[in-house]
């Protein structure tokens, strides 16, 4: 019988951790767990069909993700997010993605025999009817994100507390907005009304605030429509602060999309992949 091996620990990035392949060769790998995976859409407005972005960025977060709740032992009450059999030849992890059975989706990897390489390789993106699994009992669970209500559904009765023109004083928050407005001198009070705006779509459907995780904190996402009411140009982190919401960077929608698509394909009509 295969079992864990609980003092291991494990490099938080996919590719200093396996050998992934080529970049032809991880992309095809992608495109078979786009296939395998309940229907999705995984690519931005202007990438390459075949590049599958949106997925690769979720993999790689969702590895690192598990790679810190393994290593510090976060949520020990329930099972590891990462196996490693007892003879080290084999580990996987639960990817969080779900079959059209709705079957969990394992990133599987075997041991790397080639002393110059990282030290395991990765074999491919299956589900348990792989014979991989048939000597796995005890399978690992999927990444944890949240543990609170509060965390996913957005307390329209809070204050939310935002500084427009600190905001816009960093210049990656700035290059994020639409070229067109960028040296406006109404800019800030263009935002201010946005960001009002925000607030009341929010009220209106509590799933316009859309959570996302990043940097492994929870916060929401808000759209920020600039140049018509009904289409976001990005999109305002604002995270709880004790007993009140502050809004502190811009993310574009691509940004946006990829940071909330790790705990879930958000159901939101103005963060939709294909738009960014």
């Amino acid at each position: 019988m295969l079992s864990l091996q609980p003092k291991q620990q494990i490099i938080d990035s996919i590719f200093s951790f396996a050998f992934m392949g080529t970049t032809d060769f991880f992309n095809q790998k992608l495109k078979s767990l786009s296939s395998l995976a309940l229907p999705e859409t995984w690519n931005n407005k202007n990438s390459n069909p075949d590049d599958f972005p949106i997925l690769k960025n979720y993999v790689i977060h969702t590895f690192k993700r598990v790679a810190y709740e393994y290593n510090n032992n976060l949520f020990p009450e329930l099972a590891k997010p990462f196996y490693f059999s007892s003879d080290g030849n084999k580990a996987c992890f639960n990817t969080g993605l779900f079959t059209k059975q709705y079957d969990y989706i394992y990133a599987c990897f075997k041991k790397n025999d080639r002393p110059d390489e990282q030290d395991w390789f990765f074999v491919s993106f299956s589900d348990t009817s792989d014979p991989f699994f048939s000597d796995i009992i005890e399978l690992p669970r999927r990444a944890k994100y949240f543990s609170k209500l509060k965390d996913l559904i957005y307390d329209t009765s809070a204050e939310l507390r935002i500084n427009s023109a600190h905001i816009l004083k960093n210049e990656k928050n700035v290059s994020r907005l639409p070229e067109s407005l960028r040296d406006k001198v109404y800019l800030n009070t263009l935002f201010d009304g946005a960001v009002n705006l925000a607030k009341k779509k929010v009220e209106a459907n509590y799933k316009a605030a859309v959570p996302q995780f990043y940097n492994n904190n929870m916060s929401f996402l808000l759209p920020i429509c600039l140049t018509t009411p009904d289409i976001a140009d990005l999109s305002l982190a604002v995270s709880w602060h004790d007993g009140y919401y502050t809004g502190h960077t811009c993310l574009s929608l691509e940004m946006a999309y990829n940071n909330a698509r790790l705990i879930a394909c958000p159901n939101s009509e103005w963060l939709i992949p294909n738009q960014n």
